[in-house]
Parts: structure tokens; sequence; C-alpha cells
């Protein structure tokens, strides 16, 4: 019961996260990569419960006193670590048929595993970039940099043209920037101000 405890003083580790602007990134990174990452799990789910009963079909068409897929839950490890590229070599196929569906159950693997890792990646580059800019600023202007103030909207003529008025209107501090191309921009904004 007391090591119980004592792993729990241990996670108080993940605290260091709150003072380590990487690790504060990376954690962005995960929480705007969510949808993505819950495709990657939900279709490796998918794929190793399907190669699993094939692996335990395709092996015990022929008779082998070798056999390694004796059970449905044993090609469930063996279709785990082969979709996730790992490959201990514990189980390996013996017939054709088998190592057909092995082959094809590694293509997939690195496919499923390839395939969402682009979109993790520029989330990444995206919330560093954004650190990284933001730490080039000087402290006092930090915080204005997310908010700029409203523009008030011109008050229009009966002809449809514009009569001046405060178009341009900023706060004295706020840093003068292209406006953002979307909402994108301005949630990203948002979470980089919490870093």
């Amino acid at each position: 019961m007391l090591e119980f405890f004592s792993i729990i003083r241990i996670m108080r580790l993940c605290k260091l996260t709150r003072h380590s602007s990487g690790l504060k990134i990376l954690m962005h990174t995960f929480k705007a990569s969510a949808k993505e990452l819950f495709l990657l799990i939900f279709f490796l789910v998918l794929g190793i419960v399907v190669f699993a009963a094939l692996i335990y079909y395709a092996e015990k068409i022929e008779y082998n006193p070798h056999n390694d897929f004796e059970s449905i839950p044993l090609g469930l490890w063996w279709a785990i670590v082969t979709m996730t590229t790992v490959g201990y070599g514990d189980m390996a196929p013996k017939t054709y048929l088998g190592k057909f569906v092995g082959t094809l159950c590694a293509l997939m693997g690195v496919l499923t595993i390839a395939l969402p890792v682009p979109v993790i990646v520029s989330n990444f580059a995206m919330f560093y970039s954004h650190t990284q800019a933001r730490s080039k600023l000087p402290k006092k202007r930090r915080r204005v940099l997310p908010v700029e103030a409203p523009r008030p909207k011109p008050p229009i003529s009966k002809v449809g043209g514009i009569t001046g008025g405060g178009v341009g209107i900023r706060h004295r501090n706020a840093i003068k920037h292209p406006p953002s191309t979307g909402a994108l921009d301005h949630k990203v904004g948002n979470r980089i101000g919490k870093i």
C-alpha cells in the first residue's frame, strides 16, 4: 500500500510542465491534435482486431504442429507488435497465406501510423513558432499581442460612400500586425497566450 502512495508522489513531477515551455508546447500540440490521435487509435484498434482474426484463420487452414497462433488473443498480440512496427519476432506466420496476411498487416500499420503524423508535426511547428515569436517581444507587450482594439464601423452615407470617421484607431501600446487569416490564428493566439 505504501508503494502505491510513493508512485503518487512521483506523479507530482508532472507539475514541472508548468515551468518548461517545451513541455507546454507539447501539451498544446496534443490537445490541438486530439482528433487526429483519436482517429489513429481507432484505426489501429480496428486493424489489430481484423488482422488478429485473419492471421488466426490463415494459420489454421494448414495443419502445423509449430503453429504460434493457437487463439485469436495470441493473434491480437502479434497484430499489435506488427502494426506498431515493433516486431519482436516471438511469433511468426508459417503458411504462405499467413505470410501474406502478415505483409498486409505490416503495410497497413505503417500507413495508419504515418498518415496523422504530418498534422501533428504542423501543429507542433505552429505552436513552437508562435512561442518563439512571443519570447522575442518585450515583456510589457506580450500581453497586448493577441488583443487588438475593435475598429469602430465608419458611418455609411445615404449615397453608399464612407464618410470618414475613426478608421484605424488602435490602442497606443498595441502591436500592429497584419489581419489574421482566420479563426485558427485567433485560437492559436489564445492558446499561446497561456504559455
